[in-house]
């Protein structure tokens, strides 16, 4: 998501949640290890994977389908351009064979071409899109930034892609399963998460501590972003957040080490685009 227009509407809409008991803040938990700005090519920065070697990521709506490769000091080292509309492109995830791309951004709840874009890592120009049908999707119901069907965060875990919901609406995140073969699917949740405080742009899953960590912000009627992570286990119960003081529209989250976080942030009238490190409480 992407402009500072946007960013204020959307702040009429984003009320601030009460974060759950175990919010530490930055200040007594999360650590910052770096804070790097971005190239002016990622201003709107809005997914992140990390595998051994590099970092990738992409920028949202209206921008080229470039695919850019970063290394750990945040420098640009490829740039990819793909053979496919970026739309609103949200997410990017991977697993060993594929990068799968979220064009699946739906802030006025109208699209019809929702999709995972299946990209070949041996081939970036051989794409095949995965459409993304939620059951009880009802274009003539949904209102501008007041409905359930818009998803920012995907995270590749064996045959299929977890799709964590923005939920506008109700606040409460829906989990999707895509399956990474399956060309029609009907997705319908498989888990509901109540208690984030603010909708989820962000996520990555955490094999050696066995969950799930995502990032989000609130936002208050001035448009200033309140960032927050979390932590789900693995069946999706929420285990605690933290605070995230001193960053903004916080978009791309992807895990490295133990503990360690890779975030990116889209820049804004207030702070640049950023990938930051920070680290989690043990």
């Amino acid at each position: 998501m992407a402009g500072a227009g946007k960013a204020f509407a959307i702040s009429l809409l984003l009320l601030p949640a009460a974060c759950s008991s175990t919010d530490s803040g930055n200040d007594s938990g999360i650590e910052v290890l770096e804070d790097i700005v971005l190239d002016e090519q990622l201003v709107e920065t809005s997914g992140l994977y990390c595998d051994t070697n590099h970092i990738f990521t992409i920028n949202d709506s209206g921008n080229s389908p470039d695919l850019f490769t970063l290394d750990t000091s945040g420098t640009i080292v490829n740039r990819e351009q793909l053979p496919h509309k970026n739309t609103d492109w949200e997410s990017i995830t991977a697993d060993s064979e594929f990068f799968y791309i979220g064009d699946f951004g739906n802030n006025a709840g109208k699209r019809t071409d929702l999709a995972v874009l299946k990209v070949s890592r041996a081939d970036p120009g051989n794409i095949t899109p995965l459409p993304v049908n939620y059951e009880g999707y009802d274009i003539g119901k949904n209102e501008y930034y007041a409905h359930d069907y818009d998803a920012e965060a995907m995270v590749s875990q064996g045959d299929h892609l977890v799709l964590f919901s923005k939920s506008w609406l109700t606040r409460v995140v829906k989990v999707y399963l895509l399956d990474k073969a399956q060309t029609t699917p009907l997705l319908s949740p498989v888990a509901e998460i109540s208690g984030i405080p603010g909708v989820v742009t962000g996520a990555d899953f955490d094999a050696q501590n066995n969950r799930y960590v995502i990032v989000g912000y609130t936002s208050n009627a001035l448009g200033m972003f309140k960032p927050f992570i979390a932590t789900l286990t693995a069946e999706f119960d929420l285990i605690s957040t933290h605070k995230l003081n001193g960053y903004g529209q916080v978009e791309g989250l992807c895990i490295r080490e133990r503990n360690t976080i890779w975030l990116t942030q889209e820049s804004s009238p207030l702070s640049d685009a950023k990938l930051i490190k920070v680290k989690l409480p043990e």
